[in-house]
């Protein structure tokens, strides 16, 4: 950002003085603070699926000799949450407030994940775990010694954008 930074412009205004890497929006809430999406690419996502879906068909695998076997019974307790699994988590905006870093997730449940500025040691760019094909993702670490991995799937030009934001906030500019 430039040094004259003016929070009533509206953050996705080139003349704010930020150029946004594709995939990325910028808005303000009437909440306060900025909102940050993703779009990620369809590759991403379909890495981000591929070992979902490998475990689903080892599954089906399993469930269909069950079937030929008679030991059936235990498999109908998977149900349909297991399809909901297999789409993963749906992490796809962040809100920056003045004093707290919100994490929104789509989907069904659409629930917010909070962390207070001040328990925010630093933000890195690392990978996600198995389930998410090792890819890109943002790492935030506590001052308690927990982490999380937001974003599974950011591009690394997506990664690098948010990461400049989230220190330049950290460090109160």
């Amino acid at each position: 950002m430039t040094g004259n930074y003016d929070p009533t412009k509206d953050p996705s205004d080139p003349e704010y003085g930020v150029e946004l890497p594709p995939g990325l929006r910028l808005e303000r809430p009437a909440s306060g603070g900025v909102r940050i999406e993703l779009r990620s690419s369809a590759r991403s996502r379909a890495l981000a699926v591929l070992p979902r879906l490998l475990l689903v068909a080892a599954v089906v695998f399993t469930v269909l000799q069950a079937w030929r076997h008679h030991v059936f019974v235990f498999f109908w307790f998977l149900g349909l949450p297991f399809f909901a699994w297999l789409r993963g988590p749906g992490q796809r905006s962040l809100v920056i407030g003045e004093r707290q870093l919100e994490v929104e997730s789509t989907g069904r449940v659409r629930s917010t994940f909070v962390l207070p500025r001040s328990r925010i040691e630093r933000v890195e760019i690392g990978r996600a775990g198995l389930l998410q094909g090792y890819q890109h993702a943002l790492v935030v670490s506590c001052v308690d010694g927990r982490s999380a991995r937001l974003f599974p799937g950011i591009s690394a030009i997506q990664a690098e954008f948010v990461k400049a934001g989230l220190q330049r906030w950290l460090a109160g500019d």
